[in-house]
């Protein structure tokens, strides 16, 4: 972790900068003076796949997102959108979103992969997740603030990141019937409802606070995607956990949990669904990772590919997707 100490005073006619590492540390200063915390020491946490920088304060974690890569109005806005259906995330004590800054909570270190290497239980946790999630699925019934739908443009477009990034020469006549495939099972999915999807439920975005209540003890962070689509979605990206193993049986059995919030839900529909939006993302995902290593150097995401590989397909052996799993087989050495 780097320290270091805000020092530059306020900039005459600042605007915004999306370039150096010294322009959005001048730019950061300049966000700390006009808060009265210029002299603060700043600790940066390390970095993970975004490009986002955190920085941590005695009371409260600096977000520095830059403009042309992220979005900090959107964090702000579903986060008011979470707040207010009952869940836990951050306060925001202030912003800048012309130039790309946050002042936020800090939960502290207790993410859910410090608390399950340690000696908290596995279950009620991930119960405790599912609580939040069921809760806000209850809440949140109609999409009245106008998040953008997960469609299938978006559904495909995710999807070949991995035809564009992973490892393999696919030929052309490979990638129009991956599209096509894909494609048409968007277009046969069975119904479930449609919710807020925070899309990135994971272990590393979750924080354990034992000293709350119920399914506040569960504090959400980097939902700034956030999209209105399935309800099978953030479930798929909590138990089919990219960074951690998370057995079959496991996974069953907090499936089950869910379905004891909605007994009326069709299970049949909603096992279809969750598999085929659970094969999309680790497709997805798969191309991600393998993004980060080509591009971005970061060769670290190469060792979670056998784990999404696994997930993937365990996924594809869903009746409904028999002839992607053909695909994957075919195509993929």
């Amino acid at each position: 972790m780097e320290s270091r100490t805000a020092s530059a005073s306020l900039p005459s006619g600042e605007k915004t900068i999306n370039s150096s590492k010294a322009d959005r540390d001048y730019l950061l200063d300049s966000f700390l003076a006009k808060l009265g915390l210029k002299n603060e020491k700043l600790l940066q946490l390390p970095k993970d796949a975004s490009r986002r920088r955190y920085f941590l304060l005695s009371y409260a974690l600096i977000m520095d997102a830059e403009p042309l890569h992220e979005d900090t109005k959107a964090f702000e806005n579903v986060t008011i959108l979470l707040e207010k259906a009952g869940l836990t995330v951050p306060k925001i004590y202030a912003a800048d979103h012309k130039n790309g800054f946050l002042l936020i909570e800090n939960f502290g270190d207790l993410t859910y992969r410090k608390a399950l290497e340690g000696d908290h239980g596995e279950s009620l946790m991930y119960e405790e997740a599912i609580n939040a999630l069921a809760h806000l699925h209850k809440v949140m019934k109609k999409n009245t603030n106008d998040l953008s739908t997960y469609d299938g443009e978006l559904f495909i477009d995710r999807a070949s990141l991995f035809t564009q990034w992973y490892d393999v020469p696919f030929s052309q006549q490979a990638k129009d019937d991956f599209h096509g495939l894909w494609r048409e099972a968007y277009k046969n999915q069975p119904e479930v409802p449609h919710r807020l999807m925070l899309r990135d439920v994971m272990m590393d975005n979750l924080f354990w606070l034992p000293k709350r209540k119920g399914h506040q003890r569960c504090g959400f962070i980097d939902y700034q995607d956030a999209h209105w689509g399935p309800v099978t979605y953030d479930l798929v990206s909590l138990l089919e956990d990219a960074r951690r193993e998370i057995s079959p049986a496991f996974a069953n059995d907090m499936i089950k949990f869910y379905f004891t919030h909605f007994p009326k839900l069709s299970q049949e529909d909603f096992m279809a669904s969750y598999y085929l939006w659970g094969a999309q993302r680790s497709t997805r995902i798969l191309g991600v990772f393998s993004r980060l290593a080509k591009r971005d150097g970061k060769a670290q995401y190469l060792e979670h590919l056998p784990r999404i590989w696994t997930y993937l397909e365990r996924d594809l052996e869903h009746s409904s997707l028999a002839a992607l799993k053909t695909w994957f087989r075919k195509v993929i050495p």
